[in-house]
């Protein structure tokens, strides 16, 4: 008799996972994998872009350029409004390289394909590697909604993370481990962070697996360089990555971001558009605070780890528990990054119901559950701003309690006792130390310069993602502004100063770059499936096709141009006055291939003055009609982008200092420089607004790349 009732609870229970399993994949289905199919969405079209980039042989030396990689995404016809690749390693493109023989669309769909390929042989493994049934994997697996859904949905690169973090585990747990090292050393090429998994190995004092894990991403570091070129992995390496770890990728005070970074952010820093009323303005509280936080999950996961003794059991809650440790401190995570929790969250239940622990087990379905569906519930609209600020981040208050769990459970019971003696616990306390105090001074360091920054910013406009390029226009300063639509030229109350006349249209041209003619007319650059164009506004007329970057001489009789032939630049000229007997003017190329030029302006006399990089090198060079580009100014770091006073006299430049771009003063006459910032930060498209002041954009205090406006008057530095 009670044989027959456990056999029917049994039952019983394989019926609701069954159910479970088939109401999940419906729903992964209807809200993930069809929308997915039918359009190409949101981060799919980055991969996608530079995957192609590299496919065509061009340079992926302005791949992390907001402003270059859209003329690129709108030449090549792209149906999404906006693109960007900050925050994503190069390496990350890679997989895509092969579908960018089909159409972006036609890639997205093959790429679900292959994704859902993954995502089975990623169970198939698990399943391989525990004593759960199929059945149980597939429906932990699919309880991962929203990451799932939005991974598909986005065209992630998670579930490929995902598969390559079971397949190290896998072969980890049979002593593979060159194979386990190259897996993780392939997952940190995509995403940075299984890199810390040689920190696990050296604390388990396994050196052969940190020998193989370092061996082989020193491999892949190097393969890279040599395929991809060593530029766009310096850039990634010392521009975004330092960023990226302070959480300022994207927007540093995301309610989405759902991570601990985020949340100090919003705390302790204020920034005027973003953040303009922080719990309490301290960036020295941040720069303690977080650090500590950081060693709070750090410290006890080290504790409890223990060198490699033959005990499996332990060393899978070992593996899942550090894993997830790293999945929560992620300064910008977004909900597909949990997909590899998925991982984490097998491993743990599969120990759990092994020892009986049902109860626990079923807590830890739940919160798993919980933190992948974070996000899914919008509060209503009155509820308070405290309020908001809590259930925002209830996806990291979920994933705490579940870390927890972890804690618990290697500390006590079966799996061993924490060790609180001996040099190990020493050496832990004296690691700990330093790393924080390291921590603590490097964000004092980053944000040493940050309020004086903040006080030269100008008021922001509403609803801009992005600000640079300012120029003065008879008083009033307009710029180029990134926008959920797209890039217009604004004003700064964020109207668009050139109407597009094609905004009935399903995507309006985007407005790129521009220069202001003496009479106050707009010449702007307009972007699209057939090229870029030159525009004068506001009649609209058009002076010049396959041309962007537009610079206009002081009399306005010559039109000077950019053209790109497979991202280097060419520098023309084009007389906007009609010729003498009627005839179109055509416009002169004057730079051969040996120039890859990035920028041109006219000088008082009208000859040109351009950047551009030249025999490895990014210098300045002035040319006048008939002769050779002649050097004006060699640095010995790079140059970013110029502006010259209106007096001539002076020269605002961007040079990358210290592996931040930085706004500096050249002397035009003793051509003697004069560095004036020198935040944590990078310093963008100089302009002259008066004779002693300059507005920039700066990304001070914001994510990487998606500036703000801000003024230095040099008289009051008193230059």
């Amino acid at each position: 008799m009670m044989s027959e009732h456990k056999a029917g609870d049994s039952a019983l229970i394989v019926r609701v996972e069954i159910a479970l399993c088939a109401a999940a994949a419906m729903l992964l289905l209807w809200k993930g994998l069809i929308p997915a199919w039918r359009v190409l969405n949101t981060d799919f079209p980055n991969y996608y872009l530079v995957a192609r980039l590299f496919h065509e042989g061009y340079s992926l030396d302005r791949i992390y350029d907001w402003v270059w990689l859209q003329r690129i995404k709108d030449h090549w016809g792209l149906d999404q409004p906006l693109v960007g690749f900050a925050g994503l390693t190069p390496f990350s493109a890679l997989p895509i390289v092969p579908l960018t023989i089909f159409s972006a669309l036609t890639a997205k769909r093959i790429w679900i394909i292959v994704n859902l390929a993954f995502l089975a042989t990623s169970a198939e493994l698990m399943h391989r590697s525990t004593s759960l049934g199929r059945r149980r994997i597939w429906l932990i697996t699919l309880l991962a909604v929203l990451p799932l859904r939005t991974s598909f949905l986005y065209g992630q690169m998670h579930l490929l993370v995902l598969l390559l973090m079971v397949l190290a585990y896998f072969f980890y747990r049979r002593d593979h481990v060159v194979l386990c090292g190259l897996c993780i050393a392939l997952a940190a090429a995509l995403k940075v962070y299984p890199l810390t998994f040689i920190l696990f190995f050296i604390w388990k004092r396994q050196w052969r697996a940190v020998l193989a894990t370092s061996g082989a991403a020193l491999a892949v570091f190097i393969v890279g360089g040599l395929v991809m070129g060593w530029e766009p992995l310096r850039v990634y390496a010392f521009e975004m990555l330092p960023r990226s770890l302070q959480g300022e990728t994207l927007d540093p005070y995301s309610l989405r971001a759902g991570s601990g970074a985020a949340l100090f952010h919003r705390l302790f820093l204020f920034e005027p558009a973003l953040n303009p009323v922080p719990a309490l303005a301290s960036p020295t509280l941040y720069a303690l605070l977080y650090p500590l936080w950081q060693a709070t999950i750090l410290f006890p996961l080290f504790a409890v780890l223990r060198p490699f003794d033959g005990d499996k059991e332990r060393e899978q809650m070992e593996w899942a528990g550090f894993l997830f440790a790293l999945l929560l401190l992620s300064p910008v995570p977004s909900t597909y990054h949990f997909v590899v929790m998925i991982l984490c969250v097998v491993l743990l239940l599969d120990v759990l119901i092994r020892q009986n622990r049902r109860g626990l087990a079923i807590a830890v379905a739940l919160l798993y559950f919980l933190i992948s569906q974070s996000g899914l519930i919008a509060l209503p609209a009155h509820a308070g701003a405290g309020v908001n600020t809590l259930f925002a981040f209830s996806r990291l208050w979920f994933g705490i309690v579940l870390f927890v769990i972890f804690l618990a459970r290697l500390y006590r019971g079966p799996l061993g006792t924490m060790q609180f003696r001996g040099a190990r616990f020493a050496l832990l306390c004296f690691f700990t130390l330093v790393a924080l105090a390291s921590s603590v001074a490097t964000n004092r360091r980053h944000f040493f310069h940050r309020e004086q920054e903040m006080g030269r910013r100008l008021v922001p406009p509403a609803a801009t993602l992005l600000a640079t390029m300012p120029r003065s226009r008879s008083g009033p300063m307009v710029f180029v502004a990134m926008t959920p639509d797209g890039y217009r030229i604004s004003d700064a109350e964020g109207h668009s100063v050139l109407p597009d006349a094609s905004l009935h249209a399903r995507r309006p041209a985007d407005q790129l770059s521009f220069a202001v003619a003496r009479d106050g007319s707009l010449l702007v650059e307009l972007a699209g499936a057939s090229g870029s164009r030159i525009i004068r506004g506001p009649g609209r007329s058009v002076l010049v096709e396959d041309a962007e970057s537009p610079a206009i001489s002081s009399d306005g009789k010559q039109l000077a141009f950019l053209r790109e032939n497979k991202g280097m630049g060419s520098l023309w000229t084009l007389s906007t006055s009609s010729s003498s007997d009627g005839r179109a003017v055509l416009p002169l190329r004057i730079t051969d291939e040996s120039y890859d030029v990035r920028e041109a302006s006219f000088l008082r006399s009208d000859a040109l003055l351009f950047l551009a990089q030249h025999e490895g090198r990014t210098a300045l060079f002035t040319m006048t009609p008939g002769a050779l580009p002649v050097r004006f100014f060699v640095p010995d770091v790079e140059i970013g982008s110029f502006a010259v006073s209106e007096d001539g006299h002076r020269i605002a430049l961007t040079q990358l200092i210290h592996n931040r771009w930085q706004l500096v003063v050249l002397n035009v006459d003793s051509r003697r420089t004069t560095v004036l910032t020198e935040a944590d930060c990078n310093v963008y498209t100089p302009s002259w607004s008066a004779a002693t002041s300059i507005v920039y954009a700066t990304d001070c205090g914001r994510g990487v790349g998606l500036t703000a406006l801000s003024s230095f008057d040099l008289s009051a530095a008193k230059l």
